[in-house]
């Protein structure tokens, strides 16, 4: 791989998920591997205590939760340990759901961080001016251990710089060039880098047949914009596949992105890539119908939710996502939960313990809300180990000589040493990510931590 000096000045989506969908007209399949078939019912996201699970499958989650924390059985006690936690409450409140869910679990059951009870401070940011107040008041707290952030749009840049050096930090969900490139922390999930750029490699190594063309819909904003060149456009050259972009904006009618399917040339394309936000997937899949075109189709985890399960309701369908859909992520799923990455013990535990976004009648477990879960899982876990010791040189050299396993995240860690499409990303720890299907209302695992086959981003040639 020719190595590529980038600035990256732009925003990256990171995206959890992405998705594929094949047509019976135009069908690609997954190159060298059938797949691994399950069916899996949705959890109930209803929130509160619904969980079902029997008293011994209930002490097994437990039993991996106390080996993955090395935490000790029963309630936490004594003086808190204290958590500074940063996100864009307006835009994603699932963090919050996932962080607090995590933090009454450790508390009630896994002895907290240490033995002690863990308290989350957490501090909206919403802008730059947030970001350096934010930064400020948690960098002159002595009795802040660790900094989390959740996702954050505009002013992650400023609390970082204000944070770095003073605080550990653990990058949560982020969404910006920022979030890959700070010093301040690491984040140990594949992130956009790993997520979007896998699945350009799949899209390049994985279909039979290799396909010839690719239509891209991204949004008309940095995160689309820078993208398409660093992420997608590499892998797609290398393998000689042509491909044309087109951008959309993100208040775009489903007339508007009907047009923009059409302009892109989505009725000749093998393969319809998107990278959007959720209302917009559900307009992309309301044009197809009308379109009656059926390319296979490559998106996100921003077409995962609630409202696309809605939408798809109201459409007279039964699924949680479109029949035929994929989702790219990091590695598990949140519809195939396994023991071994933590995914049953999450599941089970956020809806026992999580509660719905304030006005929010269904409790939003997906996304964002699991690694977020898992962040905090493992501070208690760098906690515990160090027997109980908070201080900074303690917890900053835990986090950046961590090496995983990562609760729901595949695969090795490689904390600042991430080269990507020949781009340096010194924040981003994970690299590996996975592609599942849902078909015939079953789950398929196409390449991803169920069935040993993940994808490294760090290998995608370009």
């Amino acid at each position: 791989m020719r190595k590529r000096s980038y600035t990256i000045a732009a925003s990256l989506i990171v995206l959890s998920f992405g998705a594929a969908a094949c047509s019976e007209t135009k069908t690609a399949t997954p190159a060298g591997t059938a797949g691994t078939e399950t069916s899996t019912p949705v959890a109930n996201t209803s929130g509160g205590d619904t969980t079902t699970t029997a008293s011994g499958a209930a002490d097994e989650l437990n039993k991996w939760a106390l080996t993955y924390t090395g935490g000790t059985a029963g309630a936490a006690t004594g003086d808190s340990v204290k958590v500074g936690y940063a996100n864009d409450e307006d835009f994603f409140p699932e963090n919050t759901i996932g962080i607090n869910a995590a933090r009454d679990y450790l508390n009630a059951e896994l002895g907290g961080a240490g033995g002690k009870p863990i308290e989350i401070v957490s501090c909206k940011v919403s802008n730059a001016e947030d970001g350096a107040k934010c930064g400020t008041q948690f960098a002159n707290d002595a009795s802040i251990a660790v900094v989390i952030t959740g996702t954050i749009l505009n002013g992650n840049k400023e609390l970082y710089d204000t944070l770095n050096g003073k605080k550990p930090v653990i990058v949560g969900n982020g969404v910006t060039s920022d979030d890959f490139l700070t010093p301040a922390g690491q984040a140990f999930t594949a992130g956009s880098p790993g997520v979007v750029a896998g699945l350009a490699g799949y899209i390049a190594t994985g279909l039979t047949p290799t396909p010839k063309s690719v239509a891209i819909l991204a949004q008309n904003n940095p995160a689309g914009q820078a993208a398409v060149p660093l992420l997608i456009a590499p892998a797609l050259k290398k393998a000689g596949i042509a491909y044309t972009p087109v951008f959309v904006e993100d208040s775009a009618s489903a007339a508007d992105v009907k047009a923009a399917l059409t302009a892109v040339g989505a009725d000749k394309a093998d393969v319809v890539m998107t990278i959007i936000t959720i209302q917009q997937c559900i307009n992309v899949y309301d044009a197809l119908k009308q379109l009656a075109i059926t390319p296979t189709v490559i998106t996100t985890g921003l077409c995962f939710g609630t409202p696309m399960t809605d939408h798809l309701k109201q459409a007279g369908e039964t699924g949680p996502v479109p029949d035929g859909w994929s989702f790219g992520g990091y590695g598990y799923s949140y519809f195939q939960p396994d023991l071994d990455s933590g995914m049953k013990t999450y599941i089970a535990k956020v809806q026992q313990y999580g509660k719905p976004a304030p006005n929010a009648t269904t409790l939003e477990y997906t996304g964002f809300a699991g690694p977020e879960f898992s962040n905090l899982m493992t501070f208690a876990k760098f906690v515990n180990a160090a027997k109980g010791a908070t201080d900074f040189a303690t917890i900053d050299g835990a986090i950046r000589s961590f090496t995983g396993p990562m609760m729901l995240q595949v695969g090795p860690l490689n904390c600042g040493k991430q080269v990507i499409l020949g781009v340096p990303f010194p924040s981003v720890c994970g690299a590996q990510m996975g592609i599942q299907q849902f078909k015939g209302g079953k789950w398929i695992s196409i390449a991803d931590g169920l069935n040993g086959k993940p994808i490294d981003a760090t290998a995608v040639k370009s």
